[in-house]
């Protein structure tokens, strides 16, 4: 008998029908983990899966995150997905699940009107072909030989008022130095509690400064996930290592929404921008920008001017979406993203581009 294959959506509670599949793939995961994830998280999240008759095969979990995105003025707090638990079984890799998958997922993100998806990729090989770009690095620190032991550290289930300022502090650092960032509540350090605490784990608040850290231990060895210490700190339990890795990509699903939580810094700029996107057809095009104080405001041209035979195309720079994220995430500049036709003022586009404010600074440590 012929075996029955289909793509199944999830929703909510269906969702811990991949449960399964998780243990599986994720077998290097502690069965505390994931209690916590399939209790705690999985629920709330959105998936995409392939099943055989009555087997689960592979799957993608579209998580969302309320990210606070600097405006001018202030921050929008916008809800985006974080692409996680993307996994296939063993004996079924290579068949091209995973790539329907990952297409489908992100014609979902952009029909839900979200500027982008993000993800920590395993390999990030697997996702340049679908137009991700990095655009963080993450801050490596490192705990002080003397204080290698986790009591050492100062953990301890945080009390409600710790909670309290925490949040306090950690909002306030963040929405100084940063313009991308998952919002900072009661609820997110309470959850990041537990989460930490099955990885062995805590936060690690230092003094009253402000500062604190996530720490995780496996196999007897410490990690720092996260720091926000004092400025010169070197009486802490952790340090700044001043190294960096690669760690967040990200993918642009909506060109419209994205280019216009961008502003002006000093001057309103007028700019067109011709977009390739080989997935989402929607987003490729010549955009039209005015970007002023306060947003940009984008006109597309119709589909029509990028026929062939149907004209030349009249646009100032050029970028494939993945090149798009790297710039408006200030991960590359504007001359490493953009291509320019013959003709255009190069120096002078160069111009616009840089007088654009972008959302160049992120923080983003998420794990699952």
């Amino acid at each position: 008998m012929k075996e029955m294959l289909r793509m199944e959506e999830l929703e909510g509670e269906d969702c811990l029908r991949l449960r399964g599949l998780w243990e599986e793939v994720f077998w290097e995961d502690s069965r505390a983990f994931t209690d916590y994830y399939f209790e705690q998280k999985a629920t709330r999240n959105h998936a995409f899966a392939w099943k055989v008759d009555q087997e689960y095969i592979s799957m993608l979990y579209l998580s969302p995150y309320p990210m606070m995105l600097r405006s001018q003025g202030g921050f929008v707090c916008r809800e985006i997905y974080y692409i996680v638990g993307v996994a296939t079984k063993k004996e079924h890799r290579h068949r091209g699940y995973m790539d329907r998958l990952l297409k489908e997922a992100l014609a979902y993100v952009r029909a839900k009107g979200q500027p982008f998806a993000f993800l920590m990729p395993a390999d990030p090989r697997i996702y340049m072909p679908y137009q991700f770009s990095y655009i963080y690095d993450r801050r490596i620190y490192r705990v002080k030989e003397e204080k290698a032991e986790k009591r050492s550290l100062g953990i301890h289930p945080l009390e409600e008022e710790e909670f309290h300022d925490l949040v306090k502090c950690a909002s306030s650092f963040l929405e100084k130095n940063y313009d991308v960032f998952i919002r900072r509540d009661r609820a997110y350090y309470g959850g990041m509690e537990k989460e930490l605490s099955v990885q062995n784990g805590g936060i690690g608040l230092i003094g009253d400064a402000g500062a604190y850290f996530f720490y995780t231990e496996e196999e007897g060895k410490g990690e720092i996930l996260e720091a926000v210490l004092p400025e010169g700190d070197k009486e802490g339990p952790v340090y700044d290592s001043g190294e960096t890795e690669p760690a967040i990509m990200a993918r642009i699903t909506d060109v419209r929404t994205m280019l216009s939580l961008l502003y002006a810094e000093e001057e309103e700029i007028s700019l067109s921008l011709f977009i390739r996107d080989p997935l989402l057809q929607e987003n490729e095009g010549v955009w039209k920008c005015q970007v002023t104080f306060d947003k940009t405001y984008i006109n597309k041209e119709e589909k029509g001017i990028l026929e062939e035979g149907a004209g030349r195309l009249e646009y100032e720079c050029q970028a494939d979406i993945g090149q798009l994220a790297a710039w408006v995430f200030g991960y590359k500049k504007e001359e490493e993203c953009f291509r320019f036709p013959d003709g255009a003022d190069r120096e002078e586009v160069l111009r616009k581009l840089r007088g654009i404010r972008r959302l160049s600074r992120v923080f983003i440590n998420e794990i699952v």
